[in-house]
């Protein structure tokens, strides 16, 4: 049997206010946004626990969502329920999330008022998942773009006092971001695969690094080399072809992570087009130091 916790998102708005399904949208944006925060939290109490939760009603007036939080075990349940309002109540006096830190501070206040409210204990000391609690937060501050001024988010679980939700609080950078290990700028010579290429404008065309067998869009900013190609002073390239290039990217390692991911890329310079003959004895090349 499920014993179930509640809380409840109230939404403050003002009539006459945008489109007639703003309302409902920025409310919908709310509810999930916090049952992903809700579930995150939830499993970095007991990261084996069975629990659901669900949307049973939606009042008007100032419209109000009320979740139920169902667990097997009643304590949980009712800590689960008050996640959102321990959330909102550790962001009063947040401007800003630009790192981190700002990250870690928030989700130890977290992790401090969900400890106080079970009094059972679990197998593992509570640990909220950093990252996923950043992207569940980016997401609830996210929610707070289709505000007007005026407008207020308040929250309450069953027995408690309402808290209000600090609707001002900045989260510009992606999560994945904060929790960068490694980052350089990196230029090289590679041989580039041609999978898209572009004959107007300086829409990206699509890449694969040969030498880092990795895919990826890029723009040609080659200006001189553009501007011959796409004026047909240059041989003709097709998918498949190649072209050997001075490239420009970031790297980058997320702590824990084995690997490193790459990203902005940019064609430099484009030093030559690369013959079939030519490019064939290269991917002979690459298949057999695959091999050994």
């Amino acid at each position: 049997m499920l014993e179930d916790g509640f809380f409840e998102i109230r939404f403050d708005y003002k009539a006459s206010t945008g489109s007639a399904d703003r309302v409902f949208l920025v409310m919908a944006e709310y509810v999930s946004a916090f049952e992903e925060l809700v579930h995150v939290v939830g499993h970095g109490i007991d990261p084996e626990a069975d629990f659901s939760y669900q949307l049973s009603s939606v009042e008007q007036g100032s419209i109000r969502s009320i979740l139920n939080c169902r667990s097997a075990i009643k304590t949980f349940s009712n800590a689960l329920s008050k996640i959102s309002e321990n959330i909102a109540s550790s962001m009063v006096e947040l401007n800003e999330i630009d790192s981190e830190e700002d990250i870690e501070k928030l989700a130890t206040q977290v992790e401090s008022k969900v400890g106080k409210s079970i009094d059972i204990d679990f197998p593992n000391a509570l640990n909220i998942d950093r990252l996923r609690f950043a992207e569940g937060v980016k997401k609830l501050v996210g929610a707070s773009d289709g505000l007007v001024d005026g407008e207020t988010i308040d929250l309450k679980s069953s027995g408690s006092n309402v808290v209000f939700l600090n609707t001002k609080v900045k989260f510009d950078k992606e999560p994945s971001s904060l929790f960068i290990e490694i980052h350089k700028e990196v230029k090289v010579t590679e041989t580039l695969l041609i999978k898209k290429s572009v004959f107007f404008g300086d829409a990206m065309w699509d890449f694969k690094s040969i030498e880092r067998r990795k895919s990826f869009p890029a723009p040609i900013v080659d200006e001189q080399w553009l501007r011959r190609f796409q004026g047909r002073e240059l041989p003709h390239i097709d998918p498949g072809d190649a072209i050997i290039a001075l490239v420009s990217y970031e790297a980058q390692k997320a702590k824990g992570a084995k690997h490193f991911t790459f990203i902005n890329h940019k064609i430099l310079h484009v030093e030559r087009q690369v013959g079939s003959d030519e490019l064939q004895g290269i991917l002979g090349l690459e298949d057999d130091s695959e091999e050994t």
